[in-house]
This record gives structure tokens, sequence and C-alpha cells, in this order.
């Protein structure tokens, strides 16, 4: 089934309220006694956006709200192990977002609205991390609406078509990976190098991604640094990362539609492999946490083109 919407692509107000966060917190100064603290919570706000490229389509827009919290007792050892949850919308749309006609479209429309919850444990040079997601792809996301409505508060420009877009489906989805890393230099300038390879299984994406990461600049250990969401001390951290990764595709269900008993119209003849290439800064500011990433991935499907985007998150524990 096709449901139709008019809406407007996501350009949301959330970079405004994390520039401003950025601007407070780089006017205070860090108290001297800030590297004896040891924080164990945290709360992150995230926007991930394609517009700063000047392109709009594909994967368009993501917001995500993420709480973490470091266990004092874990399951397995005291100090290690964290806990993550999270709440995500995330929008998806076709390069041509003024047509209605079905065939002329390089993929349907899709929004998805989940919650997730993760686990990891961390150990001198390794991390194990376990993450379950459950959500709802289609009109019942609410994607098509948000965008309607920020496009009536805030813009004055014609509006996309919602015309064709996914049907509303439930997705439960098992993340998994491991990541080994090795120093390669010490501070202040630290040279890291570090393998991760992930698996995803469910309705919503299965496939298999073995990354690659590289670190330069001044950085905690992995058991406490930025570049892996850690929590506990709040040295200060900055430093750039260099990213690449080859994801194995079996499933993408936000691209193809249902593919499990549905009746969609419009199907996406996805690509097997995928290669994902990304750049970030990320600076530690006391409790504050800033990141800017630049992500680039090549075609997913036989019709779509390659596809980049912005990341800008900022993070305060405590």
């Amino acid at each position: 089934m096709l449901n139709t919407t008019e809406t407007y692509t996501n350009k949301p107000i959330v970079i405004l309220l994390l520039l401003w966060n950025i601007f407070f917190a780089f006017g205070q100064q860090p108290a001297d006694n800030d590297s004896l603290k040891v924080v164990s919570r945290q709360l992150e706000l995230q926007h991930d956006n394609d517009f700063l490229t000047f392109t709009d389509r594909y994967y368009s827009s993501g917001l995500f709200l993420t709480y973490r919290q470091l266990l004092e007792k874990g399951f397995l050892s005291s100090g290690k192990e964290q806990l993550e949850f999270s709440v995500r919308q995330e929008i998806f749309t076709p390069t041509n977002i003024t047509s209605r006609d079905l065939e002329g479209l390089d993929r349907l429309y899709a929004g998805f609205l989940g919650i997730q919850g993760g686990w990891s444990r961390v150990s001198k040079q390794s991390l194990i991390e376990a993450d379950l997601l459950f959500g709802v792809a289609g009109p019942a996301s609410g994607a098509s609406g948000f965008q309607k409505w920020y496009h009536n508060t805030f813009v004055v420009s014609d509006p996309p078509v919602w015309g064709n877009q996914i049907e509303n489906n439930i997705h439960i989805n098992i993340y998994a990976n491991y990541l080994k890393e090795w120093c390669l230099a010490p501070n202040p300038f630290s040279v890291h190098m570090a393998v991760k390879p992930q698996i995803a299984f469910g309705t919503r994406d299965v496939y298999v991604h073995p990354e690659f990461i590289a670190s330069f600049g001044r950085r905690n250990p992995l058991s406490s640094s930025l570049i892996y969401d850690r929590l506990g001390a709040v040295d200060r951290e900055i430093f750039f990362s260099l990213v690449a990764g080859h994801r194995f595709v079996f499933q993408n269900a936000l691209l193809e539609g249902n593919t499990i008993g549905g009746n969609a119209v419009f199907l996406s003849s996805i690509n097997k492999n995928v290669w994902h290439f990304g750049f970030d800064f990320k600076h530690r500011f006391g409790p504050n946490n800033y990141w800017v990433g630049y992500r680039i991935n090549t075609s997913e499907s036989k019709k779509t083109q390659a596809h980049r985007y912005i990341t800008l998150s900022y993070a305060r524990s405590f």
C-alpha cells in the first residue's frame, strides 16, 4: 500500500540548539580538578543531515537522543561496562522530491522511529558491544508529519511530495561488534589504529561490516575515550579520526520496502557491497563533548548514487 502525504525535507532547528551549547560551553573554563572527576552518566543530542553537503536525497536526516550510564557493578566486571538507551527518528527520500511518478523514483520515501538499548564492555585494548533496536517504519514513524510541521513553521518554499512511502512495518534488529585497538604513539599527539567487525541481523538490516579506524591527536586510552563514547574520566581530548569500512548487505528494509509478506509495489534492488568512509573531529572539554563528522557511502542500490552527509553532536557528562 502506498501512502500519499505532503511534507518538506528535514532541516531541524536542533542545529541551532547544538551551536548554542557549543558556544556556551567554549566560553567556560574547566576547573583545575576536572581531571580528577569521574563521570558515570551522559546525555547526547545528535543530528545527521545532508543539506550541508548541498544534496537532498537518500538518508536525508536523523535525530538521536541518547542516555549512557557507566555501571559500578557490571554483569561481568566492575567499572568496565556501560548501558546505553536512545530514541531515534530517521528520514529517507528519493532524489526527485517533486515527482509523484513511481517509475521515476530511485527509492521510496521512508521514515523510521525507534528505541535502542545497548550493553558494552571494555578492556585495555578491546571492546565488545551488543544492541537491540525496536521500531516502526512507514507513515506511523511520523517522519512526513514532522517535516510538514517544520515546513509550515520555518520554511517558505514548496514542500517535496511524499507520494510514495513504504508501508507500516514493525522492526526488531540485533547488532553486535568487537573492536581491537593498538596504540602506535603516545600523547601529546597519539596515533591509534583499530579494527571493528560488526554484524546486524533482524527485520530491518542484515549485514556484515568490517571497519578500520585510525585516530590522531590527544586522547584517553580506549577504556575512557570519547572516540568510543566511553564514560569515566573527563580529561581533555582533541583529535581527529579516519574511518573506512566495507558492508556486505543481505537486507535493507528501509530501501527495499517490506520484503517479508508485504505487497509493496516498488522494491529497490540493493547492492550487496557498499563502501563507507568517514572523517571525525572530536573534542572533550571538561564534561562537554563535541563531535563533527563527515560520511560518504557508495550507492546502496542499482538506481541510487553515492551519498554524503554531516553529523553534529553535543553531549554533557555528569
